[in-house]
């Protein structure tokens, strides 16, 4: 039915890396950068200090990684926040790393930093820019371009910080993640807002293993179909354990806690769209996500247990989400508890894509599937599903799942255990209680009411069906025959 965990190791290794890292969020601007001719000279506002001032050029030729880093230097000690002044090309060949600033902005409206080579970097150990413990601290408007793409920079890495905002920054091309906050212990870094930002071609968008982390109305776009990789692949995504440098587009990564995705538009990712591991209390609302070569959306508590603080992903809710044809499953639910899917459009308009709609997966329990639109092409595969007992998982059925009217346009609306109750909004059964069905209150049945246990009634007077009276702990109080009259 539905693809199953395939990631069980943590995601390409990025939490093996040597490197210490996170987010946070928070500082705001005192005042705004220079304009003019103050932005184009040394001639600097107070409280500000240009990368020009330490002899950047920004002519897209000259290395400038060693005037911009005495300039975040100086920022460190003089308190005063740094701008790059617009319409330049700053070209970097190492990382830049902005450590201990507090309570300060870096502009960079109109100015691009274009990484051209570097030392080399395996899974995020360098970034262009590093933010490392930094306290209130606004990165705004800058663009990050690696030029050459030859190791796996970050674009943008927040490590052991706290107070951190990053907005309306642009990254490009990067061979690791776009943006990320990322500690060697999770929730280090906290208080961090990602709003408004775009990662384009990365290997990995957004991603934050922090607390109190809001990713909220950024752009993720890898567009991998138009690549060169799908077109050495024939169109197919080889997987992880490849040499694919299109993976996820938004991640949060085990032992993150508070984590709010809302309002971000996510497209045609290498693998999943949104991939959330073994982390607690995520919010995932109101997100655009179109054509992600394995899923929409995926919750995989299963991986990186060793990191979580529950030992799978806690405390989920997906609602309000448009998800569209995604290739191996729109939304998917893996040993994943206290879940919500609430209000999501959701549709797979390929009949050829073996894909479901909605899917709690093996080792899921708490989840209430409700109020979603669905539409499912594929005639074979139902729209919304829930596991039973597989060869892989004997004892990995999804319990104490509520399916409760949804919308669902599909050959076959549902597939599930027998343990599930699954509510309809229309059809010929409008509840279907595979188990016991019990309630405090009246049952009221304008259009009938049916009772089981019957028996062929061969003739008048004959009983037709026997209904079973229970008292209100549940013990049996006997039958109530009902005759053919």
């Amino acid at each position: 039915m539905e693809t199953l965990s395939r990631r069980v190791a943590l995601r390409a290794g990025l939490a093996s890396t040597a490197v210490v890292g996170g987010l946070a969020a928070g500082a705001s601007e005192a005042q705004a950068a220079p304009v003019g001719a103050a932005a184009t000279t040394t001639t600097t506002g107070e409280g500000w200090i240009s990368v020009l001032d330490h002899g950047a050029v920004g002519d897209g030729t000259t290395d400038d990684t060693a005037a911009i880093q005495a300039a975040l230097n100086a920022a460190v000690t003089s308190k005063k926040s740094v701008y790059f002044p617009a319409g330049r090309v700053y070209q970097v060949r190492n990382q830049l790393t902005a450590q201990g600033l507090t309570d300060v902005v870096i502009s960079g409206h109109g100015a691009t930093v274009a990484l051209a080579g570097g030392p080399p970097s395996v899974k995020g150990q360098l970034a262009m820019l590093r933010l490392q413990n930094c306290a209130r601290v606004k990165l705004v408007g800058l663009t990050l371009h690696d030029t050459v793409r030859e190791h796996q920079y970050d674009g943008v890495r927040i490590v052991t910080s706290t107070g951190i905002v990053v907005e309306g920054v642009r990254v490009q091309s990067v061979r690791f993640n776009g943006i990320v906050v990322f500690d060697a212990t999770p929730r280090s870094s906290d208080d961090i807002v990602i709003t408004n930002c775009t990662t384009e071609d990365t290997r990995f968008g957004i991603s934050s293993n922090g607390r109190d982390v809001r990713i909220t109305d950024n752009h993720v776009a890898m567009d991998w179909p138009s690549t060169e990789e799908a077109r050495r692949y024939n169109g197919v995504h080889p997987g992880y354990g490849s040499d694919s440098d299109y993976f996820d587009g938004i991640c949060v990564y085990a032992g993150a806690d508070r984590t709010v995705i809302a309002n971000n538009t996510v497209t045609e990712i290498g693998q999943s769209g949104i991939w959330v591991e073994a982390a607690s209390n995520v919010v995932i609302a109101d997100n655009t996500i179109f054509a992600c070569q394995l899923h929409g959306i995926e919750i995989d508590g299963t991986a990186d247990v060793a990191h979580s603080v529950d030992g799978r992903a806690v405390g989920i809710a997906i609602t309000g989400n448009v998800v569209i044809d995604s290739i191996n499953g729109n939304i998917n639910l893996i040993q994943t508890t206290g879940a919500t899917v609430v209000g999501n459009r959701v549709v797979n308009s390929k009949a050829t894509y073996k894909a479901t709609c909605i899917a709690a997966n093996f080792y899921t329990t708490k989840v209430t599937i409700t109020g979603n639109q669905v539409r499912q092409a594929n005639p074979a595969l139902p729209a919304i599903f829930v596991t039973g007992n597989t060869t892989e998982h004997p004892d990995g059925i999804a319990t104490e799942v509520t399916i409760a009217w949804n919308t669902v346009d599909a050959a076959i609306p549902y597939a599930a255990p027998t343990e599930t109750v699954v509510i309809q909004r229309t059809g010929a059964g409008l509840i279907t209680a595979q188990a016991s069905l019990k309630t405090s209150g009246k049952v009221i049945a304008g259009g009938g009411l049916g009772i089981g246990n019957s028996v062929a009634a061969t003739s008048v007077g004959s009983v037709v069906r026997k209904m079973e009276v229970f008292s209100s702990t549940g013990l049996s109080l006997g039958w109530i025959p009902i005759y053919n009259s």
